[in-house]
């Protein structure tokens, strides 16, 4: 009897320190964190990542100790700008979240003017400057500046100095191939010709011929899907041999192996330790910017926790505490704050297409 007692005490005080802590949790004020990002689409695999990046994050995250409650809601963009508005709406006027994350330049530009009208965080994955006007839009994001002198340095390495680039006329591709076009226009070496296409181009044969008349060294692609597949499908098509190198076009890219042994430049690559984190999480080799999206949970996190209070800070706070991100190790290396551009800035990276598996490439 007295062994069923003590059994039974020790239930009991079990049963009440689970109680406490759930009371301690429910007790914390609540960071309702609103994630715009593809969920259906031919770009639904970055939602899908991100999904997976979140439930990493949360996992490593120990909430025990935090100050605050992390809630999060999902909500489809399409990459559409428009519904990406409508949803940016529903996002804040329905569901109340504290910050929107979203990724894809037209997307986040679509988004930023909301944010300021009803004085909500945003926080965008995504180059294009324009989204960072106004008080409240900040980008966590590798700058189109640094991706350009990288693509400038890597053509130059392997002397390929008359160069065609091909660029997509949508906000994303054009501010990506922007930071490229500024450092080959600086540089007496380089002699850079450009070639546009529209959304929605499916036949570039023409286009191909015409590059291939100019007998280029290389051709820079800056485009997004679908259209990246379809054009690096009819180059092969038409056994197009100049090499075809990519300002991270070849991360859209559904079919990998359309770029095998090719290689781009892109956004700060996932160190070695969160991809074999992420793998084992997901079961998945590639990581389509799960990367990226863990890291803007992590800036939000360890700014919010930066605080000495007991109460939720306001987007002002929160915007005025964001230089302590500076200097922060996240799965794409040391943060750096950019006040001036309103964005935490960090590496650019050089990757290839090796077996249909992308990898950095150590210059």
């Amino acid at each position: 009897m007295k062994k069923i007692f003590l059994s039974l005490c020790v239930v009991l005080a079990l049963t009440a320190c689970d109680n406490a802590k759930k009371e301690e949790t429910s007790s914390k004020p609540i960071i309702k964190l609103g994630i715009l990002y593809p969920m259906s689409g031919d770009s639904a695999f970055f939602g899908d990542s991100a999904k997976k990046a979140a439930d990493l994050f949360f996992k490593e995250f120990d909430e025990a100790k935090a100050k605050y409650k992390y809630e999060l809601v999902f909500e489809d963009s399409q990459s559409s700008p428009a519904k990406a508005a409508m949803a940016a709406r529903k996002l804040i006027d329905y569901d109340h979240v504290d910050v929107i994350y979203d990724m894809h330049s037209g997307v986040s530009i679509a988004v930023s003017p909301i944010a300021n009208e009803k004085k909500t965080l945003h926080l965008a994955f995504a180059q294009d400057r324009a989204i960072s006007t106004g008080f409240y839009n900040w980008r966590v994001v590798t700058s189109t500046q640094k991706t350009g002198e990288k693509m400038l340095s890597a053509l130059k390495k392997r002397k390929l100095f008359n160069v065609i680039g091909v660029v997509e006329n949508i906000a994303g591709t054009m501010s990506l191939y922007g930071g490229f076009e500024e450092a080959a226009k600086n540089d007496k070496e380089m002699h850079l010709k450009t070639m546009s296409i529209n959304p929605g181009e499916r036949d570039f044969n023409l286009l191909l011929k015409k590059i291939e008349y100019e007998k280029p060294d290389a051709i820079v692609v800056s485009m997004h899907a679908p259209e990246i597949d379809i054009f690096m499908r009819q180059a092969k098509n038409n056994e197009i041999t100049i090499p075809i190198v990519g300002v991270q076009s070849f991360t859209f890219l559904k079919d990998k192996s359309l770029a095998e042994g090719s290689w781009y430049v892109d956004v700060a690559m996932a160190d070695k330790d969160f991809l074999a984190r992420y793998k084992a999480s997901s079961g998945d080799d590639v990581t389509n910017f799960a990367e990226n999206f863990y890291t803007l949970l992590q800036v939000t996190t360890t700014i919010y926790e930066s605080f000495n209070k007991n109460t939720k800070p306001t987007a002002e706070e929160f915007i005025a505490q964001i230089p302590v991100v500076n200097g922060v190790l996240s799965p794409i290396g040391k943060l750096v704050v950019d006040k001036e551009n309103q964005n935490v800035d960090s590496e650019a990276s050089i990757r290839s297409v090796q077996n249909g598996i992308v990898t950095v490439l150590e210059e």
